[in-house]
């Protein structure tokens, strides 16, 4: 009787594993997994909201599936869609955000990244970015030389060495700098060139607007203000003394010290960075192998780096933004809370005393 009873609960058991399995298979064949959003401004209710949809290898005669509806909110938007797709829209895979020029600047940003933050089952490490143009244009290109569009996307925005001038804005960051009283928004401005992506600059934002864009060479100097130790490699050129000098530089390496007046009602920030790196290429007049022409052009370079950091700072401060979060200097020694009107004054009035020493640590090809 015992082995009956065995064998009988062994049978239920594989019958019973078999139904789950097939259960599992059919609901998951029903899902459509998003992997990018694309958000277009179509006027102040209406969005035109696109998705891209990677397909399983051999199941589908192309790699991504994309849909795009006109929609007043997020989730009808994927409620139109799942019915044109036949398959219920999941935001589990989610990966990149892209939102177009004119709705960044319409002040309707903040809203529609606020729901994908607020989400559960959309991670916090899904990266953000304005695009040039339409964004739905970038969901709907083909790129020979990259054809999976999702990995493409999820390859260009993860930060490396030699990209680190751009912040790569996730969903978790945009929310965390919208709702400080210390920090301005930055995400990286992505365009469309040929049959390739690139972040050509980086968008700032003053609350919940896009302002305007800075070179990535700025923002490369934003990263170093910041503190960031090992910046990306960069080009340089300058005239001194009536001479052209080029130079390539490549492990950079960045050291930083900010100290305030602590005063609100006149505010001083004295800057000090300390920078080394190598010089892979030059031109110019200087002879490298000397160890004097090398003291000179250390010099020479540490002038004009300080000089684009100060237009850089003259620059923010006429934009009223604050991306670095020299105010954090201020409002650690302040009794009471901190507001968005005490960060526009720090902005507003501060004075900066800027100073860079610049070290080369070797030189490369000198022509």
């Amino acid at each position: 009787m015992r082995k009956i009873n065995l064998r009988l609960l062994i049978i239920c058991s594989v019958f019973i594993a078999g139904c789950t399995q097939d259960g599992q298979r059919g609901s998951v064949e029903d899902l459509a997994l998003v992997s990018s959003v694309a958000l277009d401004y179509v006027n102040d209710k209406e969005m035109w909201m696109t998705v891209s949809i990677p397909q399983p290898m051999g199941e589908s005669p192309v790699l991504t599936e994309v849909y795009s509806v006109n929609t007043e909110m997020i989730q009808e938007g994927l409620v139109k869609i799942s019915s044109e797709a036949d398959k219920m829209i999941i935001l589990n895979q989610l990966r990149t955000v892209l939102v177009n020029e004119e709705f960044a600047k319409s002040g309707k940003m903040t809203q529609v990244i606020e729901h994908f933050y607020r989400d559960s089952t959309v991670g916090n490490k899904v990266r953000i970015a304005v695009v040039k143009d339409r964004a739905e244009d970038i969901l709907q290109a083909d790129y020979p030389e990259n054809e999976h569009l999702d990995a493409y996307l999820n390859d260009l925005f993860q930060p490396k060495l030699h990209n680190s001038f751009s912040p790569f804005t996730t969903i978790q960051e945009y929310m965390n700098t919208q709702t400080s009283p210390i920090y301005h928004t930055m995400v990286p401005f992505l365009e469309k060139k040929g049959k390739s992506l690139k972040i050509t600059s980086i968008a700032l934002f003053n609350n919940e607007k896009m302002v305007q864009t800075i070179t990535n060479q700025e923002s490369l100097l934003i990263q170093a203000l910041k503190g960031l130790q090992k910046l990306s490699p960069i080009a340089v050129e300058f005239k001194e003394s009536g001479q052209n000098q080029q130079l390539f530089l490549e492990q950079i390496k960045n050291k930083l010290k900010v100290k305030s007046n602590k005063d609100i009602e006149s505010p001083e920030l004295s800057i000090s960075l300390e920078i080394e790196g190598v010089v892979v290429e030059y031109k110019g007049d200087r002879n490298l192998s000397k160890v004097e022409d090398n003291k000179k052009l250390e010099k020479e370079i540490s002038k004009h780096i300080k000089k684009e950091i100060e237009d850089l700072l003259k620059k923010l401060q006429e934009l009223k933004v604050d991306p670095v979060g020299f105010s954090e200097n201020f409002r650690m020694y302040h009794k009471g809370k901190w507001t968005d009107e005490l960060t526009e004054k720090i902005i507003e009035t501060a004075e900066y005393k800027v100073d860079v020493e610049f070290k080369i640590l070797n030189a490369g090809i000198i022509k």
